[in-house]
């Protein structure tokens, strides 16, 4: 008869869970191909906002180990939205090999965390699980053939470049097996950019539309004057791509500050969790205000395409000949950063809520918040319980 192994994904919610509802039904048979084709794989999935607080390894392997022992899983393997350090190296993925559980931080895989390469890294954390388990590992050891399968989990390569394998117990993670990112800067960039991709700023674009178009109206008041118009083929490129830069970083300084986004030095936040919490704000927002600036180049670029006739563009500017595309589009260039740089005032009139539920710290704000609700409504439940207990033997 075969063994039958069930094999747990747990994830924070947002990106880490939408990846594992694609591969949790696939797994299985990805499972019984490469690991072992004799045993019946399974697995279950679920979301826990916890793995996404805890920005200790460790906490978050004794979560996921708590986790499988209620479910009575072989083996549980986490995902989640955080970055993770040993030592002041980054940390792509970690397991504790004795207790069959395993963490995968998704921001080390930088930019496009292709499902592809989550599929990779999972198994390739399943083969090292199931074959340095302490049960398994006694048991291959007794043979020549298991030998070579426990040496091959560890010659395999890792999915993601620049990546080595670690192998010893820390006390500091609680993991005795970890994969880190050789080079510092190439790891910082990864989870910069990963960290930008999890907070997904194209989402964000739809709560700024009192920023849109207080820019969109602002822009088409000041085209009704002559000054940008001449101003806009006067200016040369690089003055174009200075106002344009000075839009942009000027709306998300505005943003940043005007909503307390970014996080101060405090005696609970570490240097290196609070600056890469910043550098993700900064781009997350940087990112938005850019897709926002493109929609409003393109906003402007249909109505003065529409609206604006070359007799009286040459009669505003005082062009002498007929104004070509290059001049259109300096004038839509020029009202665009104009009007991106009045819609940093109307990001004022949107809710705090909004703007702040992009950035990471917020959102580890809410889970915490959360998690306490959580424990309150278990604790008073627990007294409740107890309450009427007593009251039972009472009477």
């Amino acid at each position: 008869m075969a063994a039958s192994m069930t094999v747990g994904l747990i994830s924070t919610p947002g990106l880490p869970a939408d990846l594992c509802t694609h591969l949790v039904k696939k797994l299985p048979e990805q499972f019984e191909k490469t690991i072992d084709p004799q045993v019946t794989w399974e697995t279950e999935f679920t979301v826990d906002p916890l793995v996404g607080v805890a920005e200790d390894i460790n906490q978050v392997l004794e979560k996921a180990n708590n986790i499988k022992q209620e479910n009575g899983w072989d083996y549980a393997i986490t995902l989640t939205d955080l970055p993770f350090f040993y030592d002041k190296q980054l940390v792509t993925a970690n397991a504790n090999l004795k207790e069959g559980i395993a963490q995968i931080s998704i921001p080390s895989f930088g930019l496009f965390p292709m499902r592809k390469r989550i599929r990779k890294t999972l198994l390739k954390l399943m083969e090292n699980l199931y074959a340095g388990s302490l049960f398994e590992l006694e048991k291959q050891k007794q043979t020549r053939a298991g030998r070579r399968k426990y040496k091959k989990a560890g010659k395999n390569p890792f999915p993601i470049s620049f990546t080595k394998r670690e192998e010893g117990y820390s006390n500091q993670t609680g993991a005795d097996l970890r994969y880190v990112i050789t080079s510092r800067v190439i790891g910082y960039s990864r989870v910069l950019l990963g960290m930008t991709r999890a907070n997904r700023p194209w989402k964000g674009f739809f709560s700024f539309y009192k920023v849109l178009a207080l820019a969109f109206a602002t822009g088409t008041y000041i085209s009704i004057f002559s000054t940008p118009w001449q101003l806009s083929i006067l200016y040369s490129n690089y003055r174009m791509i200075f106002l344009m830069l000075l839009a942009i970083f000027g709306m998300v300084t505005w943003i940043i500050f005007s909503q307390n986004l970014w996080e101060k030095p405090s005696e609970h936040g570490k240097k290196r969790w609070r600056q890469l919490y910043n550098g993700t704000t900064f781009l997350t927002l940087f990112s938005l205000v850019s897709i926002n600036y493109i929609v409003l180049f393109g906003l402007f670029s249909i109505s003065v395409s529409l609206f604006v006739p070359p007799e009286l563009f040459q009669l505003s500017t005082g062009m002498d000949s007929d104004p070509g595309i290059h001049s259109y589009f300096s004038l839509v260039w020029f009202i665009t950063s104009a009007g991106t740089l009045a819609g940093a005032i109307g990001s004022g009139l949107e809710r705090e809520e909004n703007i702040r539920n992009i950035t990471y710290s917020f959102r580890q704000q809410q889970r915490h918040h959360e998690i306490g609700q959580e424990e309150d409504g278990t604790s008073s439940k627990q007294e409740s319980n107890d309450t009427k207990k007593e009251e039972g033997a009472e009477n």
